[in-house]
């Protein structure tokens, strides 16, 4: 009956976790932290590392192990001089820690508000798999259609100061 049960669990955790793509989890992997160094803050600061929490709930265990282990893969030494650090952290586990950068995987819309509004009032930069979560003040995610474009929540980039590269926003395309 044990087994069963164990059988179940790994099944429906792979099936909670299937809504995620490989393609998109490789992209984001290569370009999140490039991005996250065209923002003005981190690009200044002397810091030899670029710190990145990668926020996910249990279901989303695999997955944030996954995009862990394909931005070392893609930055096993450093990117522009940084060595990058990875973590990953559920909700609760992120508000007495302060990186450069977050990847906030599948989260409610309370959650997503909640992280955003941490992640902007301690100026830290939000990423999100998914644009839909722009809508709730995460900073940043990647479209990837016919061609693969940034997206940009113009709000919290008003409002906390963040300042990125003019090439990267001559690039991106904004929302409200």
């Amino acid at each position: 009956m044990y087994k069963i049960f164990y059988i179940l669990s790994l099944l429906s955790v792979q099936l909670l976790a299937s809504h995620y793509s490989n393609t998109i989890i490789d992209i984001e992997s290569k370009l999140f932290p490039k991005i996250a160094l065209l923002e003005e803050q981190i690009k200044q600061d002397k810091s030899k590392y670029l710190t990145i929490i990668i926020v996910a709930n249990e279901t989303d265990d695999y997955i944030a192990q996954e995009f862990k282990e394909k931005l070392l893969f893609y930055y096993p030494n450093e990117i522009s001089g940084k060595k990058l650090t990875i973590s990953i952290r559920n909700l609760n586990k992120i508000r007495n820690k302060k990186p450069d950068a977050i990847i906030v995987l599948n989260h409610t819309p309370k959650e997503l508000k909640k992280i955003a509004l941490w992640a902007n009032t301690h100026r830290i930069l939000s990423f999100s798999y998914d644009t839909y979560a722009l809508e709730y003040g995460i900073v940043a995610s990647i479209h990837i259609g016919r061609s693969i474009k940034p997206y940009f929540n113009s709000n919290p980039i008003k409002k906390y100061g963040f300042i990125f590269d003019s090439y990267l926003l001559n690039l991106s395309k904004f929302i409200k």
